[in-house]
C-alpha cells in the first residue's frame, strides 16, 4: 500500500511538474499578449475618437494656397460619402452663413474644418472659379475670332474686337482675380463643377 501512494505521488509530482506549470506558463504569457495587444487597439480607438488639435476657424476669404488645398482635400474626402456629399452639396450652395447639417458638422471638424469658416472659402473658390469659367470663355471667343480673321472668313476690320476682348480679358485677370487665383481655379476648379448647383 505504501508503495502504490508514493507512486501516485510521483505520478502526480510528474504531471504537475510535465504539464501544470508549462500550461500556467502559456496561460500567463497568452494573458500578458492579450492586455497588450488590447491596450494597443484601446488606444488606437481612443486616438481616432478625438477631438482634433487644430480647427481652422478664422473667417476669411483671402486666398491662401495651403488652406484653400485642406478645404480641397476636404470636400474629395467628403464626396466619397453619399449622405454627406449630399448635405455638402446643399451646403455649399446655400447662403453665408448656412445651417450645417450635423453629420456633415463632424465630418468637417473631423478634417479639421469649423463650418461657417470652410463655408466661406468655399464661396471664394466659387466665385474665383466662375471669373476663370469667363476668362476662359473669352480666351476661345479670341482664339475663334482670330482663326475665322486668318482664314479670311471674316472681315479684317473684326481685329478691332479681337483686340477690345483680349483688353477686357487681361483687365479681369489684374482687377477681379489674381494672376495666382486664376492658375489654382484653373488647375482645380473642375472639382467644383459637381458641387454646384447647375
Amino acid at each position: 500500500m505504501p508503495r502504490k501512494m508514493s507512486r501516485r505521488k510521483k505520478l502526480a509530482r510528474v504531471v504537475k511538474r510535465k504539464l501544470a506549470k508549462p500550461m500556467l506558463y502559456a496561460l500567463g504569457l497568452s494573458l500578458l499578449l492579450y492586455l497588450a495587444v488590447s491596450n494597443v487597439v484601446l488606444q488606437r480607438r481612443l486616438t481616432r475618437d478625438q477631438l482634433p488639435h487644430f480647427v481652422i476657424t478664422k473667417i476669411s476669404s483671402a486666398f491662401d494656397e495651403t488652406e484653400f488645398l485642406h478645404m480641397l482635400l476636404t470636400v474629395q474626402e467628403i464626396m466619397r460619402l453619399p449622405q454627406a456629399a449630399a448635405e455638402l452639396k446643399a451646403f455649399a450652395n446655400g447662403p453665408y452663413p448656412g445651417d450645417c447639417p450635423p453629420y456633415l458638422r463632424r465630418q468637417l471638424y473631423r478634417m479639421n474644418w469649423e463650418p461657417q469658416a470652410f463655408l466661406v472659402r468655399m464661396k471664394k473658390m466659387m466665385e474665383m472659379y466662375a471669373v476663370y469659367d469667363r476668362v476662359s470663355r473669352l480666351d476661345d471667343t479670341i482664339a475663334f475670332l482670330a482663326k475665322e480673321i486668318d482664314e479670311q472668313r471674316f472681315p479684317p476690320e473684326m481685329d478691332v474686337q479681337v483686340q477690345a476682348l483680349q483688353k477686357e480679358r487681361d483687365g479681369i485677370i489684374g482687377k477681379e482675380i489674381t494672376p495666382a487665383e486664376f492658375e489654382f481655379a484653373k488647375e482645380y476648379g473642375g472639382l467644383l463643377v459637381r458641387l454646384q448647383n447647375i
